[in-house]
């Protein structure tokens, strides 16, 4: 005698359930670090298409535009060493958290702030500011 699965086969166009907003957490601390390699640019500007909205993508590749003509104009190459710390997030709603981090580097400190929102395609950045 066989034993058969009795769960439906998935079609694609069941309802999606979210996720539990704390898992946002582990990704803050990467996101963010990717976030200013791109504008350092010392990564693809399109390494967070997935998980930002165009318009926060848009925003990083034009500030990693500036960081090239700045380096270009005076020869200014900012430095490699980038430790993230301080995560923090707050759940807004079951569809929004907001999270914050700093940003250590040799000569200087930075505080990063993101919003993320749940959309049909999963959580995404809608928000990005750096600061």
């Amino acid at each position: 005698m066989t034993t058969t699965d009795q769960r439906p086969a998935r079609t694609g166009t069941e309802s999606y359930a979210p996720e539990d907003p704390r898992s946002i957490e582990p990704l803050v601390a990467p996101v963010a670090r990717r976030a200013v390699e791109i504008v350092r640019d010392m990564r693809p500007e399109n390494s967070l298409s997935r998980l930002v909205i165009p318009e926060v993508s848009h925003q990083l590749a034009r500030r990693a535009a500036l960081t090239r003509r700045l380096r270009a104009t005076t020869g200014y190459a900012p430095p490699r060493q980038l430790m993230v710390t301080g995560v923090r997030i707050c759940v807004v709603n079951e569809h929004t958290v907001e999270a914050s981090c700093v940003l250590r580097e040799p000569d200087r400190a930075r505080f990063l702030a993101m919003r993320w929102e749940l959309r049909h395609t999963g959580w995404r950045v809608t928000v990005l500011e750096i600061g």
